[in-house]
């Protein structure tokens, strides 16, 4: 539904759709860490839940690690495009653990789950999640993502509620423990319908009009605060500089980090343009990673 065309936002609504969203992914993150097989996920809180809406932008973030707030949209953009609306449909789930999409490596897995409102798509329910193994090999040091394991494209796990048997069957086949990563993706999968069960329940409640204006709402509300906390910085240019060690491959070589911070009123550019180059070690990073650290730090 196109904006102009949309009332204007009650108070009210719109306090309770950010609520309702806060609480789905509080859940979301619950019923994952109750049902993982792992304790990767349940202890060390290697994964993230969420809530998109139909262009992939982020609703809400029950978070686990904050280095996934970011990939995680970015990731729910890709499948979009790589789908397209006309090839997604209700009941699908959409299943990538792309390195160059996720931000993440292999072990990753994302799951989502499209939702639908009179037959148009809505909103997406996702979780990314860390599997103790997704093939590759076992002493933790690869120098290329052949090593890392399994790669798996964009494909739909479930396709219009029908199981897509030989994917499962290819994951299982490739990982050493196929019932402690089945009991994972189950996990997984539990988690993203209980943000399509909150999602649906959200808009009978308050109609797809009053939900799509109090979250047009909320998002300017959101870029009115960040912008005032930008603001609130004197004008500058800020540098910092620190180095690790090493990338642990080679040993004793020191990898800089540099980063340059502009701020001018409301606007707050940083720029990460004399970070090290890709090494040769596991610390390399994508965009969506970067933003996420950014966002995660500054605001």
């Amino acid at each position: 539904m196109k904006q102009s065309k949309r009332r204007k936002a009650d108070p009210v609504t719109v306090e309770l759709v950010r609520n309702s969203l806060l609480a789905a992914t509080e859940e979301m993150k619950s019923v994952l860490m109750r049902t993982s097989y792992n304790m990767i996920i349940y202890e060390a809180l290697d994964f993230t839940v969420g809530l998109f809406d139909r262009r992939g932008d982020t609703l809400s973030i029950g978070l686990g690690l904050p280095m996934f707030i970011r990939g995680m949209a970015d990731t729910v953009k890709s499948k979009i495009a790589y789908w397209g609306y006309d090839g997604i449909h209700p009941d699908d789930i959409l299943l990538t653990n792309d390195a160059y999409t996720t931000g993440a490596h292999l072990n990753h897995l994302t799951f989502s789950i499209p939702i639908f409102h009179k037959g148009e798509i809505v909103a997406f329910s996702t979780c990314m999640a860390h599997w103790q193994d997704i093939g590759g090999i076992l002493n933790g040091m690869t120098f290329d993502i052949y090593s890392e394991g399994l790669q798996i494209p964009h494909v739909k796990y479930h396709e219009r509620g029908k199981l897509n048997v030989d994917v499962r069957e290819f994951i299982k086949m490739n990982v050493r423990r196929p019932d402690r990563a089945m009991g994972d993706l189950e996990a997984q999968l539990s988690a993203c319908r209980v943000g399509v069960k909150h999602i649906e329940s959200m808009i009978a409640r308050h109609g797809l009009d009053a939900v799509l204006t109090s979250l047009d709402d909320i998002m300017r509300q959101s870029e009115t605060e960040a912008r005032l906390q930008i603001s609130a910085i004197p004008d500058g240019t800020y540098e910092a500089e620190s180095q690790m060690d090493d990338d642990g491959v080679d040993i004793g070589r020191p990898v800089p980090i540099r980063v340059k911070v502009i701020v001018k009123g409301d606007r707050m550019t940083v720029d990460l343009s004399g970070m090290s180059p890709q090494v040769k070690g596991f610390y390399n990073s994508n965009a969506g990673v970067a933003c996420a650290q950014v966002a995660f730090k500054c605001l």
